[in-house]
């Protein structure tokens, strides 16, 4: 098992290391040659992932130290979330996690939840709003986003040396290619925090696939709040994207989708699926199997043609697994239409289903409909569908032993390498020797490990 900081090591370092006083504006350096220490934590989706990954290597560039956010910190930056209620929630529970943790770090919150609660959070550059949870001392919005590094890097009293560059938030590089949405979900308040949908120029993409691949990542993610609309507001096309990335990439690298509606994927996307450095993964969110809730929901795609790219993803390449997200009890579902889904889960024989149960959310037409089903009965259709995917991504798991797997190593300790297959199956191993935290490995399955499989090199 990987060896991490004890409690008391950390606490060691924070009685050690001078720190300011809270309040705002400059004046966070520790001492007159260490650099400001930043820590940065995404809540929710992938696209927050990369955003950050990006904030890293600004801020390091312009000589901050970036430290893992269980690490002391002078500023934290909370990228948050607001796809459902609880997300609020959780953002708000990290905020005061991350203030108790460090009571006088300078604390910056930015992300969807800032966009779906202004009057919680305020848009502010120093000394949020008192109602604010935990005393937020900055709030940008996403529109402002692109401005917490030149904020950041301006709370430096002086000056620092120049760092040697940003650790990665993730073994794996995740490259924000697209954001915002021009769907209309009817459960979905994202569209409105994210605004309309925008697409990264191919170019600038490409720069940063290179970048990523020099840096020594052996996968990159490719992101987007609505990634399957790439390109219709620039006359590109996410298929001609991801063929431009993998004649680029080569051997370098391999590249995974990070999630795609089902409509979404054309015949050439589904031709790029049998591409060897294309990853065997496709997370496509579900959200009901039942043709009435989908369209209840306003879902551009029905339970037939889910099924009929399931199965032409599968006939380009055999070993590919898929995941997905399903919400259960969304205003008039029937026992029948739950019975559509779960039925749904166990045909496609999902690797991984997030199941969540839908909630009411103030401003979004699903919120106005009648026919509420009983928080009785959603936490009976949660627990059913999660034991449905609990055995069918026990059978992939089964599947995958005794096959051959490529790896990208998440993380590389003193006894073990914990890493994630072409097919997102995660992979554990002590056979560490030689190993390198992003680096692509050939291993064998030999045995299941509760959710894991556990693996041996294949040495060349």
């Amino acid at each position: 098992m990987a060896c991490g900081r004890r409690r008391g090591d950390a606490a060691a370092l924070r009685q050690r290391r001078p720190r300011r006083s809270r309040g705002g504006g400059a004046g966070v350096m520790s001492s007159d040659s260490a650099p400001v220490r930043v820590a940065l934590t995404s809540l929710g989706c992938k696209v927050n992932y990369a955003e950050m990954a990006e904030l890293a290597g600004v801020l390091a560039a312009s000589g901050c130290d970036v430290v893992p956010d269980d690490e002391p910190a002078d500023v934290r930056v909370l990228n948050s979330c607001t796809v459902t209620m609880q997300a609020d929630a959780t953002t708000r529970q990290r905020l005061r996690r991350l203030r108790r943790a460090d009571p006088k770090a300078h604390l910056v919150l930015t992300g969807c939840s800032v966009d779906a609660n202004p009057r919680l959070y305020p848009p502010q550059r120093q000394g949020a709003s008192p109602d604010a949870a935990c005393e937020v001392d900055a709030v940008f919005d996403n529109r402002h986003k692109a401005e917490i590094a030149g904020y950041v890097i301006g709370l430096a009293a002086k000056p620092a040396r120049a760092a040697a560059g940003a650790p990665p938030l993730r073994a794996r590089a995740f490259l924000k290619v697209q954001d915002g949405c021009n769907h209309r979900c009817t459960y979905c308040i994202v569209w409105r925090a994210r605004g309309e949908s925008r697409s990264v120029p191919p170019e600038v993409v490409i720069g940063r696939a290179r970048n990523a691949v020099a840096a020594g990542h052996g996968e990159l993610v490719l992101c987007g709040v609505d990634l399957g609309s790439y390109g219709r507001d620039n006359g590109a096309s996410l298929s001609e994207l991801l063929e431009r990335l993998l004649h680029e990439v080569g051997d370098g690298a391999r590249i995974r989708l990070s999630s795609i509606n089902a409509n979404d994927v054309t015949p050439k996307l589904i031709a790029l699926s049998a591409h060897p450095r294309l990853c065997s993964h496709w997370h496509m969110p579900l959200q009901s199997g039942s043709d009435a809730i989908l369209r209840a929901m306003h879902r551009g795609y029905r339970r037939r043609q889910y099924q009929r790219v399931v199965q032409a993803l599968r006939a380009a390449d055999p070993a590919t697994e898929f995941t997905t997200d399903v919400m259960v009890g969304f205003p008039g579902e029937t026992d029948e239409d739950h019975e559509q889904t779960v039925s749904l889960i166990d045909d496609v024989g999902f690797l991984g289903c997030h199941v969540f149960r839908w909630s009411p959310r103030p401003g979004t037409p699903a919120n106005e409909l009648s026919n509420a089903v009983s928080d009785a009965v959603a936490r009976r259709r949660s627990a059913e569908a999660r034991r449905t995917a609990a055995r069918t991504g026990a059978a992939s798991r089964d599947r995958a032993c005794g096959r051959m797997h490529e790896v990208v190593w998440d993380s590389v300790g003193i006894a073990e390498a914990h890493g994630v297959a072409s097919t997102y199956h995660q992979l554990v191993t002590d056979e560490v020797a030689g190993l390198r935290t992003g680096s692509l490995s050939r291993v064998r399955a030999v045995a299941v490990e509760g959710e894991s499989l556990r693996a041996t090199l294949l040495r060349t």
